[in-house]
C-alpha cells in the first residue's frame, strides 16, 4: 500500500486527461472551432532592382474593393480605400488588417510628393499563418518597375 497522500490525486488526474483525450477523438470532424484571434494580412512592396534611392519618398497604395478598416476614436469603424507609408529602402511593409483585396493602385512619391512611378496590379495572396477553415494571415507582394 502507498502512504504517500497526493498518489489518489495524480491517478486521478491521469485519469481525466486520458478520458478527455479519448473523448476528443470521438468527434466525426464536422465542426471546426477556430481560435479567438484577429491577425492583419501583409501586402510588400519592393522597388525593381533598377530604381535609385528614393531618400524620403513614400508610397500610396490604393485598394479595390477596400485596404482594410480604420478605427477612429469616438467613432464606428470606417473602411480605408487608401494607405501611405514612408519608403523603406527597396522593400515595404503594408499591414491590412484582416483584409486581403484583389488589386491595387501603386504609386512611388518623392520627397517632394510627386508621382515617381506607378503600377496597377492584381493580388495573388499566399497563407503564411492560420488554417483556410479558419482564415489567417496572407502576403502579397508587389513589385514596382524602375521608371
Amino acid at each position: 500500500m502507498d502512504d504517500d497522500p497526493g498518489t489518489p490525486w495524480i491517478a486521478g488526474g491521469v485519469l481525466v486527461m486520458t478520458t478527455a483525450l479519448a473523448l476528443a477523438g470521438c468527434r466525426d470532424g464536422t465542426e471546426t472551432v477556430c481560435p479567438a484571434i484577429g491577425w492583419s494580412s501583409a501586402l510588400v512592396v519592393t522597388l525593381a532592382g533598377e530604381w535609385p534611392p528614393v531618400d524620403g519618398g513614400s508610397l500610396s497604395v490604393d485598394c479595390a474593393p477596400r485596404c482594410g478598416w480604420a478605427v477612429v476614436e469616438g467613432g464606428a469603424p470606417v473602411a480605408r480605400d487608401r494607405l501611405t507609408a514612408p519608403l523603406d529602402g527597396a522593400s515595404t511593409l503594408l499591414h491590412l488588417d484582416m483584409s486581403a483585396p484583389d488589386s491595387v493602385d501603386v504609386r512611388v512619391l518623392g520627397p517632394d510628393g510627386s508621382e515617381l512611378a506607378g503600377l496597377e496590379a492584381d493580388l495573388d495572396w499566399v497563407r503564411v499563418g492560420g488554417s483556410e477553415a479558419c482564415g489567417g494571415p496572407m502576403e502579397a507582394t508587389v513589385t514596382v518597375p524602375a521608371p
